[in-house]
């Protein structure tokens, strides 16, 4: 027994000393790496939770892909998520806990323009790199040189439809409706600045506010100003009942939505009515792409629903900020801040993102589905140079 004994001991003693006979360099071999962390804002509750879920679960996918082929510079990504109800005191509060309490250096906006526009003023503060992945208001990347945008602005998103009923539609008398926030404001600025150049006649401009759902007056006002076609901004939500009950009323003419109507939520809620609508900004589903079809397939399985434009553009986001940090060569906030702003025709799920303005706003065409048996449809493609990169940029 007390042979035994010696024997363990000398066994310790042996690998003690083989342990300490390494050198101090070789456990650069081994080193403990810590997670590159992702700050992540959606709206989880509230109003605008159906969109805040996919893109929650966008975002994770496009973590897990980065993650399964290797990472980035040797380490994992890690998505810090918070619920910002797509409202500005939560999206302060969430982005000063992000940057606060998880010391991310890097951060994405799943949301809509209100808790972006918070949210953008304190990550440029504090030198972080900030993508709002679908938020359209002018404030967010005018917040600085740290704040980029995968989304066309509103006004320019406005103008590319002035662009597509009057050069690829032919129409002439349009009705307007705006829905009163930052998101329909933005987006019809650039809309009524544009109809002139392209023939349009605004016969009447309607707007509504952010909790409407029933449109009698606007549908019977539109009904008497018999346009060639409407154009209408909106979430999914709002755009459904508006929709709906321009068809029950009698309006057959063509409807143009926003971006925000690219929903399956917007489908189910007008159902038939649906059909025939034409979103602009929205992106091609049946594009040969076999990172999109992968997608597709994976995000049905999360989900129980098809994807939709913002769980599109929030993968892409993560994405972008991944391959950055890769082409930045280091987990530097200010290193690849440079290398986003230099990004030059990279692969986005939704087409191609030919790179970025001065103002960090994208340079990409503008895909446009219309609704046919319940389903997206590629449209058109509006790639005027006018449009894509207009002058000043």
């Amino acid at each position: 027994m007390w042979h035994r004994a010696v024997n363990r001991t000398n066994r310790r003693k042996l690998l003690l000393g083989a342990v300490l006979s390494v050198p101090l360099f070789g456990f650069a071999a081994w080193p403990a790496r810590a997670d590159i962390k992702i700050g992540f804002q959606a709206p989880l509750s509230g109003f605008a939770a159906t969109d805040g879920k996919s893109a929650k679960i966008a975002a994770e996918m496009a973590i897990e892909d980065v993650n399964n082929a290797g990472g980035v510079l040797g380490e994992k990504l890690q998505l810090i998520s918070y619920d910002d109800q797509a409202k500005s005191d939560q999206a302060i509060f969430t982005a000063n806990k992000l940057i606060g309490e998880d010391g991310v250096k890097f951060a994405v906006n799943g949301s809509y323009s209100a808790s972006g526009r918070a949210a953008a003023p304190l990550f440029q503060k504090a030198g972080i790199p900030f993508i709002s992945a679908y938020g359209v208001h002018p404030d967010i990347t005018a917040a600085g040189d740290y704040c980029f945008r995968l989304v066309h602005l509103g006004p320019p998103q406005g103008l590319a439809t002035a662009y597509f009923i009057g050069k690829n539609l032919g129409f002439k008398k349009i009705s307007a409706i705006t829905m009163d926030n930052d998101y329909g404001q933005a987006t019809m600025d650039g809309f009524l600045a544009g109809a002139p150049k392209y023939g349009l006649d605004i016969v009447n401009k309607y707007s509504y506010a952010l909790q409407d759902r029933q449109f009698g007056s606007i549908v019977a006002s539109v009904k008497r100003d018999n346009p060639d076609a409407v154009y209408a901004t909106g979430y999914f939500f709002t755009g459904g009942p508006l929709v709906a009950q321009l068809r029950a009323a009698g309006v057959t003419v063509p409807v143009i939505g926003s971006q925000a109507f690219d929903s399956e939520k917007f489908m189910e809620i007008a159902g038939p009515a649906a059909n025939g609508t034409y979103i602009v900004d929205s992106f091609d589903r049946a594009r040969n792409d076999p990172a999109l079809q992968k997608f597709f397939a994976e995000f049905q399985k999360r989900a129980g629903y098809p994807p939709e434009g913002v769980a599109a553009v929030t993968y892409s986001a993560v994405r972008l900020m991944a391959d950055a940090i890769k082409r930045a060569g280091v987990a530097d906030p200010v290193k690849v801040r440079d290398a986003l702003a230099a990004t030059k025709d990279f692969p986005m799920l939704e087409g191609n993102l030919i790179g970025f303005t001065k103002d960090r706003e994208i340079i990409m065409p503008y895909s446009i589905n219309v609704i046919k048996d319940g389903k997206f449809s590629f449209a058109a493609l509006v790639d005027a140079p006018e449009v894509v990169n207009p002058p000043g940029n």
